[in-house]
């Protein structure tokens, strides 16, 4: 039994994961300036937890945050980057406007509403599970089709929509990484604008499903309190956000117990305790930036006005000063505060919902089967710098 992170060494049944490239930046000192891109990096949990508190950062790094590439493309007085509905994106903007878009849709994710969508969750999951036989795919048929119809359902669009937005999805992330480059460019923007198609289309069709996302966002609107602009921008982020982040921490939380030996033993015991241990261990979203308005020091390091700041949440979720043994998956672990979600204003809106869908998938996998093994290895593929876990493929037996 292997209980060590999956991705440091070559078991010969895991492909290179960039998860290798993160951890090795904990061997540098937590607050370090990366010349190449002319950004700093922070890997120390204090360091980053103090970071994302400071209101020396702003969140607004899409608006000003620039790297050595983007200038040498744009020139230092470049344009904004990325697209402007992804600037509009609440998780990229200061108070009070941030609080303004974000509090509008708060109310859909209270732990009310939550145990509505539960039922509907743990009902998809039986669903995507019934007709397996011997072999199941965790990630096209479990985890995408999931995440894509909770997403749907949650924003209050037609489950016809969910394929559509794996593609959009992962064409977002790539806009929000390589937006020094044309075709990603052409590929996220288009993903944008066929975003924006599918709301509109569902905000001219009469019976918006109430309290859902573009209900609420819709009376915001008519009240004169957000331009509808923004009704489109926060769709699109929740299909990013909503979607990709949960439907990839499923098929690595799967591999890493399988990896590690302890898929019998964590599943059998308390999932939610497990379910937290998989999220420190290896979240989906690796790091978050964000770009200094004011002189912050940290580690002994001065940023200034307008450098771009990495704040590296899987690293920080390894340091050793906070996790003892930080590279072992241990499901009995009391793993006390973690930085998978953010910390502070800009915490994760989305994260007990993440955390109920990934419930939901393992426990429907446990209770069906007592035996699990991967039938082959996991199918990684690169899009413009992002890694997509596209398949999965594990043998059932009962």
């Amino acid at each position: 039994m292997d209980l060590t992170c999956p991705y440091r060494r070559d078991t010969g049944l895991l492909p290179v994961d960039p998860c290798m490239d993160y951890l090795a930046l904990r061997d540098a000192e937590p607050v370090r300036r990366e010349d190449d891109l002319g950004v700093w990096v922070v890997t120390g949990a204090a360091e980053v937890t103090a970071l994302l508190r400071s209101p020396a950062l702003s969140a607004a790094w899409p608006q000003h945050g620039r790297t050595r590439l983007h200038d040498e493309r744009d020139g230092a007085d470049g344009a904004p980057r990325t697209a402007g509905i992804v600037r509009r994106w609440f998780m990229f903007q200061d108070e009070p406007r941030h609080q303004l878009l974000r509090g509008l849709i708060t109310p859909l994710f209270a732990t009310r509403r939550l145990a509505a969508l539960q039922a509907f969750v743990e009902e998809t999951v039986d669903h995507l599970l019934a007709d397996v036989t011997d072999e199941v795919d965790v990630m096209a048929g479990l985890a995408v089709p999931l995440a894509g119809r909770v997403v749907c359902r949650l924003l209050g669009v037609g489950e016809e929509v969910a394929p559509r937005l794996a593609g959009w999805a992962l064409d977002i992330a790539a806009l929000l990484v390589a937006d020094y480059l044309p075709e990603v460019v052409e590929r996220g923007t288009g993903a944008l604008a066929e975003i924006e198609e599918v709301v509109a289309a569902a905000l001219k069709t009469p019976g918006v499903p109430e309290g859902t996302v573009l209900e609420v966002l819709s009376r915001a609107h008519e009240a004169g309190r957000i331009e509808y602009e923004d009704i489109a921008a926060t769709a699109s982020l929740l299909v990013f956000a909503g979607f990709d982040t949960t439907s990839t921490f499923i098929g690595k939380a799967v591999r890493a117990l399988l990896h590690t030996g302890q898929w019998s033993t964590a599943t059998t015991r308390d999932i939610a305790a497990t379910v937290e241990e998989l999220l420190r261990f290896d979240t989906s979203v690796q790091q978050v930036a964000r770009v200094a308005v004011a002189p912050v020091e940290a580690a002994g390091q001065r940023i200034e006005p307008g450098d771009l700041v990495l704040l590296m949440l899987g690293v920080a979720n390894r340091d050793p000063r906070v996790h003892r043994d930080p590279d072992v998956l241990d499901p009995g672990r009391r793993t006390g505060r973690h930085l998978t979600f953010g910390y502070g204003t800009h915490y994760c809106l989305g994260s007990g919902l993440a955390r109920i869908e990934a419930g939901a998938a393992l426990g429907g996998l446990a209770r069906r089967w007592s035996h699990v093994e991967p039938a082959g290895p996991p199918v990684l593929r690169p899009h413009h710098g992002v890694t997509v876990l596209e398949h999965l493929r594990l043998r059932v037996r009962r």
